[in-house]
């Protein structure tokens, strides 16, 4: 990894913080010089890397698929074989933050997202593998119970592919119902960063565009994305959430930089690190805090005007919980 100056200079002077998005050891290794607090995964970033580093993970491979006949019911534990190790990699961060930070976060798997039992029963073994290891569940219907019933086991949580200000909402209070019932029980509060996924969105509202004669410039889908995590986090400090955004999947450099100064811990794959490098080198990056700095409403109103579906992303009450 190359020298990151921009993201070492935003951990120790702003109160934003960032994870690495690789399981790859090279880029999180790298990632912790420049103030990773964590590392971010999911099933193809574990395949990638036990298929990248086979001297490294063949082995414990080979072990599980002579143990476990069956395919599907090898899944988890392929999970767990990257993540101990990522895991271990973060421990003396998250031994030194005394448990706020840390961690790694690992998914259940994605074809399940409609199964509440079954990814609660993932949910609990992913935690096994490490004190450290923050279970990923989709912000689905099936996913907010599941994140309340972790929560209140007292099991790091992790909701992600959120695309809308109203499922972030739901995440926080889901948790807040899970950490009351933990307290009851007598359990501790186990931490929690729910994935607001802005280039996920963005390239919904792409593909809305192309099909209706291409309305609006790409520009104005950048700002259009940006606005729907700017109000989140707004929301969120409004309202004091314990939970803490995690603003996820960007697609260009500027969609960081704008959010600099707010209480995320966002996840960054290493091309947008290497992005980030490139727009300091020749002078397009500055050091300030841009999170206060508002999104232009004209664009705001003009994006809704022409993908309607756009409203159900940036208003509060855009999607209920019931709503498939």
């Amino acid at each position: 990894m190359r020298e990151n100056t921009f993201l070492q200079w935003m951990t120790e002077n702003t109160q934003t913080r960032w994870c690495n998005d690789s399981a790859l050891p090279a880029d999180y290794g790298d990632a912790v010089r420049y103030g990773a607090i964590g590392c971010t995964t999911n099933p193809p970033l574990t395949y990638e890397a036990i298929s990248t580093h086979p001297e490294r993970y063949g082995a414990m491979v080979a072990e599980i698929k002579q143990r476990i006949p069956l395919a599907a019911d090898r899944v988890v534990e392929y999970l767990g074989v990257v993540v101990r190790d990522v895991a271990l990699a973060f421990s003396g961060i998250y031994r030194e933050s005394g448990g706020k930070v840390g961690f790694v976060r690992s998914q259940v798997e994605p074809k399940r997202s409609a199964d509440a039992q079954a990814m609660l029963e993932m949910g609990k073994r992913i935690a096994s593998f490490g004190e450290n290891v923050m279970v990923k569940i989709p912000g689905t219907k099936a996913g907010i119970w599941v994140l309340e019933e972790l929560a209140a086991l007292g099991i790091p949580t992790n909701p992600t592919v959120c695309v809308s200000v109203s499922q972030v909402i739901a995440t926080a209070q889901a948790y807040e119902r899970g950490c009351a019932r933990a307290a009851k029980a007598g359990i501790a509060r186990a931490q929690s960063t729910s994935a607001l996924v802005v280039g996920r969105l963005q390239d919904y509202l792409a593909v809305l565009n192309e099909e209706r004669g291409k309305p609006l410039a790409q520009a104005e889908l950048d700002t259009a994305a940006l606005a729907v995590m700017k109000r989140a986090g707004a929301l969120f400090a409004e309202r004091g959430y314990a939970q803490r955004l995690m603003p996820a999947a960007f697609r260009s450099p500027a969609q960081v930089t704008e959010l600099v100064g707010g209480d995320f811990h966002m996840t960054i794959h290493p091309k947008i690190q290497d992005l980030l490098i490139d727009a300091e080198r020749s002078g397009r990056l500055r050091h300030e805090q841009a999170i206060d700095r508002p999104v232009d409403e004209r664009v705001v109103d003009k994006v809704a005007k022409a993908l309607p579906e756009f409203r159900a992303a940036y208003e509060v009450d855009g999607m209920t919980v019931q709503r498939r």
